[in-house]
Parts: C-alpha cells; sequence; structure tokens
C-alpha cells in the first residue's frame, strides 16, 4: 500500500527537506519513505467512477478545498496557528496576515463546512468569510453558527445551523446541494475524543447568538460535533466519488454513515489522528464500517506553530502507532496518504479521465 508524503508548494523547497527530516527523527513515518513530487495540476489519485476530476487540496488541520464542475466547497480552514502559550493563558485572535499568505484563492467556494467549534475549527472562519469566500455560506453545529453571529458583517442566512438535518450510523440525513448541483452533502452526528488524559477541553454549547466573537480558546466551545458524507454527482445526478469527512477522532459508532439506499460506497475517508489513543477503536471502526478505497490524513501536524517553522507532529501524536493501526484494517489495494499543508490532488476516473 502506498505510504506517501507529498511535499507542499506553500513551503520554500530548501526547508521540505527539514520538514521531512523533522518527520522521520520524531519516528513518526518509517524512514524508507520520502516525498513525493506533485504531478502538474497536483498529484493524481484513483478512481472516481466518472470520467470528470476531482481536485482537492489539503490547507492544514482540518481544512480541505473541493472543487468539481462549477462547484468549490471548503472544511475549516484553520491557518492562525497561536502559540501553545497564548491558547493556555493568552488571548487569540485570527492571523490575518497568515490567513491572507497561505489561504488559496476561495472565492468560489458557496459552502465551509464546520464539524464542530473549537477555535482551530472555527477561529479563522469568521474572517474567510468576509474577506475571501463573501457568497460562502457556513454550515455547522447551532452553536457554530452562534458563535460566528459575534462577526455582525456574517448575516443570518450565511449561518446555516444543521442540526435537524444529521443523521447518524443508523438513519440518513438530509441532502444539502450545492448551487451548481454537483456537489452535495449529508452532516452526521459524530463525537469528539478526549484530547489527554481523558478530558475533553472546551465543551460546552452556545444557545444564543453571540454579542461579539470569542477571545480565549475557552470560549471557542464545541457544540455537536459533525461528521459529513460529500457526495460528487455525474451528469445524470448519479454519484461519481463519495466522501467521508472527519475533524475529530471518534468513539464508535459516532460518525458512522448510515445506510444509503442507493448502496454507493465511501471512496475516500479522510481521517483525524489526534486523540485516537483516547477511545476505543479508532481508526478501526470507521475504516471496517466503509471500506475506503482511499485515506486522507488531516489534522496531523502540530497546529501551535506558524506555517513558516519546521513541521512536526502533534506533540502528543503518536503518529506510528496509528498508522500500523490503520494498515492492518484497510482493504485489500487500498490507498493512504499523509499530506503536508498546501498539497493538492486530483481524483480521476478509472481510465485516467
Amino acid at each position: 500500500m502506498p505510504r506517501t508524503l507529498i511535499p507542499p508548494p506553500l513551503i520554500p523547497r530548501p526547508l521540505v527537506p527539514i520538514a521531512l527530516a523533522a518527520l522521520l527523527l520524531v519516528g513518526c513515518v518509517p524512514a524508507r519513505l520520502g516525498p513525493v513530487e506533485p504531478a502538474e495540476g497536483g498529484t493524481t489519485l484513483c478512481c472516481a467512477r466518472g470520467s470528470e476530476g476531482i481536485t482537492l487540496q489539503y490547507l492544514g488541520v482540518g481544512g480541505w478545498l473541493f472543487r468539481f464542475g462549477g462547484d468549490a466547497l471548503l472544511t475549516a480552514p484553520f491557518l492562525s496557528n497561536p502559540s501553545l502559550v497564548d491558547v493556555g493563558i493568552g488571548g487569540i485572535a485570527p492571523d490575518t496576515a497568515a490567513i491572507d499568505r497561505f489561504l488559496p484563492p476561495v472565492r468560489d467556494v458557496s459552502a465551509l463546512l464546520v464539524g464542530h467549534g473549537h477555535y482551530d475549527h472555527l477561529m479563522d472562519v469568521p474572517y474567510i468569510l468576509r474577506r475571501h469566500a463573501p457568497e460562502a455560506r457556513l454550515y455547522g453545529s447551532a452553536t457554530v453558527a452562534n458563535l460566528v453571529a459575534g462577526d455582525p458583517e456574517i448575516p443570518g442566512e450565511r449561518r446555516v445551523a444543521v442540526d435537524g438535518l444529521a443523521g447518524d450510523h443508523q438513519r440518513a440525513g438530509k441532502w444539502t446541494h450545492l448551487p451548481g448541483g454537483r456537489i452535495r452533502f449529508m452532516p452526521l452526528a459524530s463525537g469528539h475524543a478526549p484530547h489527554l488524559f481523558g478530558i475533553q477541553l472546551y465543551r460546552g454549547e452556545r444557545e444564543t447568538p453571540g454579542g461579539r466573537l470569542p477571545e480565549t480558546a475557552g470560549e471557542w466551545v464545541d457544540g455537536l460535533t459533525l461528521a459529513y458524507l460529500i457526495d460528487f454527482l455525474g451528469p445524470e445526478g448519479e454519484v461519481v466519488f463519495r466522501v467521508h469527512y472527519q475533524d475529530a477522532a471518534s468513539e464508535p459508532p459516532d460518525g458512522f454513515p448510515p445506510p444509503l439506499e442507493d448502496g454507493v460506497p465511501v471512496d475516500l475517508v479522510i481521517l483525524c489522528p489526534p486523540g485516537f489513543e483516547q477511545v476505543e477503536r479508532y481508526p478501526e471502526g470507521i475504516l471496517e464500517r466503509t471500506a475506503p478505497s482511499l485515506v486522507l490524513l488531516g489534522h496531523w501536524e502540530d497546529f501551535f506553530r506558524s506555517r513558516t517553522e519546521e513541521l512536526r507532529p502533534v506533540p502528543t501524536l503518536d503518529l506510528s502507532t496509528f498508522l500500523e493501526r490503520m494498515e492492518r484494517v484497510l482493504p485489500e489495494g487500498a490507498e493512504w496518504v499523509l499530506p503536508l499543508p498546501g498539497a493538492a490532488f486530483r481524483v480521476v476516473g478509472s481510465g485516467g479521465g
């Protein structure tokens, strides 16, 4: 099974060997792994069921950018990366210079999905909605919508609470279609692993719209944690590629997709390694449920460090153990990729489309 590190185009090439060396020195990946140069337009992955290609880019932490046809969808980008000291005892705010530098163009994005309200998923979102994605609607829990309501420039029609649309492992939720009709998504009730020693930080609900945006990490409370099914649709409405996205490790069966009448399998699972050792059978449970042909790993890098510093995994993450457990349950022939922030991909049909 391929084990791939993709060097990011946003890090100057002289720093790529340093970033890779940092990964190898902490023992998070086997030393035989090396960088794979992105092809023009992104590294090619397989396989969608149609002839059109789907593009996606890893933005770091929980952020992924998807494009298909004329539709574009974004999941919770986070680029500010305040220090651990600031997160623990200080005030935090979006680093607008970092966002402007590292966020790719997203003016065509019509939907921004957020899994929960913690600062590393939501703090940058109001600024991005105002300055970079002016046509996008935010979709998340009622807590997420109410937290972002603290920004007076983001009107209520751009903050959509999807709690009532969410499915779970037993029943389907409601699909939401993007305006172009080629991408749809379904929220799924999920969960959030404890951060350390069985303790989950920043828990709570925001039941009314905020009068201001949060100013400390503790004010960015989680609310209902959601996973998402994301479908890419062919010209006749058929599903050509199905994605399961999580931005937090969860206890099975939280976040599992339900049985669906169309019988279409999940093609790509996007996993969140941090916290896996704090819950039972993650990632085994979700991988056995979905049996994907492709896995991408997100949220694995240390987000307490600036994007201009050396890359390394989240301090508490035993990534090598996570990868070993993941590989034991992957279906025969499945591929997985550990992308560096900025890595771009193109998913094509089996004929190379």
